[in-house]
C-alpha cells in the first residue's frame, strides 16, 4: 500500500515508531504493507498479557502530561471563581451563570468540533507517508471552531435583557452580561489552542500543552489577584474575565512557538486553501461530535439553571459542586484522550489488536480512577464549599450534595473514557444516538420532576436525574465497545475515511479505497 506510513530508518534496522514510545507499533519490517508476514509475526508473538502491559505504561505515561494540561486549563475557571467568590453572593453566582452560558453556547459546541480532530489526525499521522496532512485536517478545524464563535458574539452583544426575562436579577443579569461581553476577547484563541493540542498530541507529543501551561498558569493566578484585589491595578468583578483573555492569548502563542520550534511543525505544511475542498466529510464527524457532547455538558449546565431557581445560595453551591465535577472529570477526560490518540495511530497502522486493548486497558483505569474520585469527594465533603466562600448556607448545601456527586462521579469519568475511544473509531454518531435518550429523554426530566414537582427535592432531585442519565448513557458505550467492536472492520474504514477526506492532489496518488480495505482484511485475525 503506498499510502501506509514508511518506515524509518533507526541505525540499520527498520522501525516505525510514535515520538515518545516505549512499545512501537511496528518494528523491524522489511517493507510497509498490512499484509507482510513480518507484521502478523510480530503481533502473533505478544500475548494478551504483554500487550496489556505495554498499553498501561504507554496509557500512563501519555496521560500524566495531559491530566496535568487538562486540570490547568480547568483551572482557570477555578482561579476564577476564587477570586469573584468572596466579592459577594450576586458576584460568584453571575460567574458561574457566565461559565455556564459560555460552556452552552461556545465552548460546548466548539470543543464537540474539535474533538472530530481525534478522528482523523491521529490515524492520518501513521496511515499516511506525508505528514502534513496531520496539518490539514488541523485547518478544518481551525475553520469549524472559527465559524462556530459568530453566534456567540452576537448573542452575547446584548444578553442582559434576555437573562432578566428568565428569571434572573438585573444585578445578575448585569454582572454575568459584562463578564461574557469581556471574556470574548479571549475566546477565539481557546478555541484555537484546543485544535493546536489535539494537533500535537496526534503525533504522540503530550507534553508541548503541558509545557505551555506550566508557563501560563502562574501568570493567570497572578493575573486574577492583580485585576480583581490589586489595590494598584484591581478592577473588581470586571478583572476575572480580563485575565482570561490575557490568559488564553498567552495559550495560543505559547502553543505556537512549540510547534514552530518543535518536531510537531513538519507535521503542518502552511495553511492551503484547500482544506475548504471536502470539509464536509470532516462535518460527517465534527457534527456528531459535537452532538454527544452537547446532549451531556448541555444536560448538566441545564441542571445549574435549574438550581438557580431556588436562589442565589442553591445557584453559588452548584457553582461548587460543579467546579469540583470539572476537576475531577479532567483526569479520565485525559485517559480518554490518551486512548483516542493510542487507537486512532493503531488504526493507521492497521494493528486492530493492539487497537482493541489499548480500548480494554483504557477502560479498567477508567474504573480505577473514577472509585478513587469519588471516595476523596465523599471524604472531603464538607470542607469543599468553605474553599469558594465564607457564606455558611452555600457550604452546607454544597456539603450536602456532594454524596450524590461523588457517587455518580465514576460513571461520569467512563464517560470521558469511552468518549476518547468512540472518537478514534469514529463512532461519535452512536454516541450522539446513545446520549440524547439518556440525558433528554430520560435525565432532565426526571430531574426536573423532583425538583420542583410533588417530591420537591429541589437540587437534589436534579441530581438525582443526572445520576440516572450518567449510567445510562455510560454503560451502553461500555458495552458496544467491549463486545460488539470489529476492529478488523475498523481499520477498513479508518483507511476508507482517510481516502474520502484527501485533498484533490493527493487523491491522484492514493490506491484504490477497495485495495486498502482489502490488505486491511487480510490482516491478522488473531484476538
Amino acid at each position: 500500500m503506498a499510502w501506509i506510513r514508511p518506515p524509518m530508518e533507526i541505525g540499520g534496522d527498520v522501525a516505525c515508531a510514535l515520538p515518545g514510545e516505549e512499545a512501537p507499533l511496528i518494528s523491524r519490517l522489511s517493507e510497509t504493507t498490512l499484509t507482510d508476514q513480518h507484521l502478523v509475526d510480530d503481533e502473533l508473538n505478544l500475548s494478551r498479557a504483554a500487550l496489556v502491559k505495554q498499553e498501561a505504561w504507554w496509557l500512563l505515561t501519555s496521560s500524566v502530561p495531559l491530566v496535568l494540561t487538562y486540570l490547568c486549563q480547568n483551572s482557570f475557571n477555578f482561579v476564577s471563581m476564587l477570586s469573584v467568590g468572596r466579592l459577594g453572593v450576586n458576584e460568584l453566582a453571575a460567574a458561574s451563570l457566565a461559565v455556564m452560558i459560555v460552556n452552552c453556547v461556545v465552548l460546548m459546541p466548539s470543543v464537540g468540533l474539535a474533538n472530530a480532530l481525534e478522528t482523523f489526525c491521529c490515524a492520518a499521522f501513521t496511515a499516511s507517508p506525508d505528514k502534513t496532512r496531520v496539518g490539514f485536517h488541523m485547518q478544518r478545524g481551525l475553520v469549524a471552531v472559527t465559524l462556530q464563535l459568530v453566534p456567540g458574539v452576537l448573542l452575547f452583544a446584548h444578553i442582559d435583557p434576555l437573562l432578566e426575562l428568565l428569571g434572573q436579577t438585573d444585578e445578575v443579569s448585569a454582572l454575568c452580561g459584562r463578564f461574557l461581553r469581556i471574556w470574548l476577547l479571549g475566546s477565539w484563541p481557546q478555541l484555537a489552542f484546543e485544535c493546536l493540542k489535539r494537533f500535537t498530541q496526534a503525533q504522540g507529543i503530550m507534553q508541548a500543552s503541558t509545557r505551555v501551561m506550566a508557563v501560563v498558569m502562574p501568570i493567570h493566578v497572578a493575573g486574577c489577584y492583580l485585576l480583581v484585589w490589586s489595590p494598584t491595578f484591581g478592577l473588581g468583578f470586571a478583572g476575572a474575565p480580563l485575565a482570561t483573555v490575557i490568559s488564553n492569548w498567552l495559550l495560543l502563542l505559547g502553543m505556537v512557538l512549540c510547534i514552530a520550534l518543535g518536531p510537531a511543525r513538519a507535521a503542518w505544511g502552511g495553511w492551503t486553501w484547500e482544506c475548504l475542498h471536502g470539509i464536509w466529510e470532516f462535518y460527517r464527524m465534527a457534527i456528531p461530535s459535537a452532538a454527544m457532547l452537547a446532549c451531556s455538558w448541555a444536560a448538566f449546565e441545564m441542571s445549574t439553571f435549574g438550581a438557580s431557581i431556588f436562589g442565589p445560595v442553591s445557584m453559588a453551591a452548584q457553582a461548587c459542586i460543579f467546579t469540583a465535577m470539572a476537576m475531577t472529570f479532567q483526569t479520565p477526560n485525559a485517559v480518554g484522550s490518551a486512548a483516542a490518540t493510542r487507537i486512532g495511530n493503531s488504526l493507521g497502522m492497521g494493528k486492530q489488536r493492539r487497537a482493541r486493548y489499548a480500548a480494554y486497558t483504557a477502560i479498567g483505569a477508567g474504573y480505577i480512577i473514577g472509585i478513587v474520585s469519588s471516595l476523596l469527594l465523599f471524604w472531603y465533603r464538607r470542607g469543599w464549599g468553605y474553599i469558594f466562600t465564607d457564606d455558611r448556607q452555600v457550604a452546607e448545601l454544597c456539603a450536602h450534595l456532594m454524596p450524590y456527586f461523588a457517587a455518580v462521579q465514576t460513571y461520569d469519568g467512563m464517560n470521558g473514557v469511552t468518549g476518547g475511544i468512540m472518537r478514534a473509531l469514529g463512532k461519535q454518531g452512536l454516541g450522539a444516538m446513545l446520549a440524547f435518550p439518556a440525558f433528554w429523554l430520560l435525565g432532565i426530566p426526571l430531574g426536573f420532576y423532583l425538583a420542583i414537582g410533588p417530591p420537591r427535592l429541589e437540587v437534589v432531585g436534579l441530581w438525582l436525574g443526572l445520576a440516572a442519565a450518567v449510567i445510562a448513557f455510560s454503560l451502553p458505550q461500555q458495552w458496544y465497545i467491549l463486545f460488539r467492536v470489529d476492529w478488523r472492520h475498523e481499520v477498513k474504514v479508518c483507511l476508507a475515511r482517510l481516502d474520502r477526506s484527501s485533498r484533490p492532489k493527493y487523491l491522484a496518488q492514493s490506491p484504490e479505497p477497495q485495495q486498502a480495505c482489502a490488505a486491511a482484511d487480510s490482516y491478522g485475525a488473531i484476538v
